[in-house]
C-alpha cells in the first residue's frame, strides 16, 4: 500500500469520526441540561456532552467500526426530540430554572436515559431489517 493510499485512508477515517460525532453530539447535549438540574450551585460548564459524544464515539467505533453515518444521525434526532417531548411536557424546566432539585435531577437523569435507549433502539441493525423488509426498501 502506498503512503498516498495511506494517507488517504487515514484522512478518510478522521473525517468519517468527526461527522459521527457532529451527529451524535446531540444524543449527548440533554446532559448538560441533567447538570443544570443538580441543587447543588455549580457553575455552568458545556464541555460535558463533548466529553460524552467523544466517549459515545469510541464505544461505536469499538463495538462496531462499520457504523454509518445515517445511523448517528437516527440516535442523535431521536435522542433529542424524545428527551425535549419529555422535558418540556413534564414541566421540570420551571424547577431547573429556578435552581434544580434532587427529585428534578432524577427525573432528567431517567429521561435522558430513556431518550437514549430509544435513539439507540432506532437505529439497531434489527430495527434497520424490520424497516427494510416492512416497506420494502432495497
Amino acid at each position: 500500500m502506498s503512503p498516498a493510499s495511506r494517507l488517504l485512508d487515514g484522512v478518510g477515517g478522521f473525517l468519517h469520526v468527526a461527522v459521527l460525532w457532529l451527529l451524535l453530539n446531540p444524543a449527548f447535549t440533554p446532559v448538560n441540561v441533567v447538570v443544570s438540574a443538580l441543587p447543588v450551585p455549580l457553575e455552568r460548564q458545556f464541555w460535558h456532552a463533548a466529553v460524552l459524544s467523544t466517549l459515545g464515539v469510541a464505544v461505536v467505533r469499538y463495538y462496531d467500526p462499520s457504523w454509518d453515518l445515517v445511523r448517528g444521525f437516527v440516535v442523535g434526532v431521536a435522542t433529542t426530540a424524545t428527551f425535549t417531548s419529555l422535558y418540556v411536557f413534564s414541566g421540570l424546566e420551571r424547577v431547573v430554572g429556578a435552581g434544580g432539585s434532587w427529585r428534578a435531577f432524577g427525573a432528567v437523569t431517567a429521561f435522558w436515559v430513556v431518550s437514549l435507549a430509544v435513539g439507540v433502539a432506532l437505529a439497531h441493525p434489527r430495527t434497520w431489517r424490520r424497516f427494510r423488509t416492512h416497506f420494502g426498501v432495497e
